[in-house]
């Protein structure tokens, strides 16, 4: 795998802040991987995440994205075409009054010839699973449905890389299943680089890489199993950890052999039962 964005020694200040909101960050993104980055509000997570595709450039350092950097202004469009970047609440990037005009708004703007168009939205509605409602008005869907359009008008920008900065803070649990579900399908299945921003620990569970925000910097950054195995740190942190990832901490504490490697709650039990049934035997 190579590095698609490379932050290198990044700091940045907003306008009139008393001090830098992300300082001194050292990060690479790898083509095809699920990156989830989680934080606290203020943590600097959003902040990341809009330094990606050049929708604010660093105080100091640089941020390359497939060997462009986005401080150079002649480079700025190919790097949002490379990265589309989906928002908190579908509302702001919804402009049309039909599904299917919206998805095809920004491939429009990018002059793309109306039959690749047809075939981009039609590809795109299909992906996050909204093509039997592309004639529908958006504001009459739900706000999981909404998302899923939100992430359908950047897809259909067909970028090698997917932001999205906390796309189901606004759902219901079903909803950020879902949306949660199309994104594992797009990285897994579609070969998508994509990068989470979440506050949700059990969205982070099945990234293959989980990115900490604490005060601007780098806190954590493994393999959600190990950081989530070190409850301790994320408690200092402020941070909750799954319920699977406590539960394995608190058995291997009283000496039961886990290896915390699963966080899903079916491997998790399945585990437990192998594991307290190698304890029964033992003589």
């Amino acid at each position: 795998m190579s590095a698609l964005i490379q932050f290198r020694n990044v700091s940045f200040r907003y306008p009139d802040a008393g001090s830098d909101s992300l300082h001194g960050i050292d990060l690479s993104i790898e083509e095809g991987q699920f990156t989830a980055v989680l934080g606290h509000n203020g943590s600097g997570k959003s902040t990341l995440a809009r330094l990606m595709n050049g929708l604010l450039l660093p105080t100091e350092g640089s941020v390359c994205v497939a060997g462009l950097d986005t401080a150079n202004a002649s480079d700025i469009l190919r790097i949002r075409q490379t990265v589309g970047l989906v928002f908190q609440n579908p509302d702001n990037q919804i402009v049309s009054n039909v599904v299917e005009e919206d998805v095809a708004f920004a491939p429009e703007n990018l002059g793309i010839p109306p039959l690749e168009i047809r075939e981009r939205v039609d590809a795109a509605l299909k992906q996050v699973g909204m093509y039997e409602y592309r004639q529908h008005a958006p504001h009459l869907l739900s706000g999981g449905q909404k998302q899923r359009v939100a992430i359908a008008g950047v897809l259909a920008m067909q970028p090698k890389i997917l932001v999205l900065d906390e796309p189901t803070a606004m759902l219901d649990p079903q909803g950020r299943k879902d949306v949660l579900s199309i994104l594992l399908s797009l990285c897994r299945s579609g070969g998508m680089t994509v990068i989470l921003i979440t506050h949700h620990m059990e969205e982070c569970i099945s990234a293959d890489r989980l990115i900490v925000m604490s005060n601007g910097s780098v806190s954590m950054d493994a393999a959600p199993a190990d950081v989530f195995s070190d409850v301790e740190g994320l408690e200092r942190e402020g941070l909750d950890v799954p319920e699977t990832a406590r539960l394995i901490s608190d058995l291997k504490k009283l000496g039961l052999p886990l290896s915390g490697e699963t966080l899903s709650a079916e491997a998790c039990a399945r585990q437990i039962a192998e594991a307290a049934g190698r304890s029964a035997c033992r003589p």
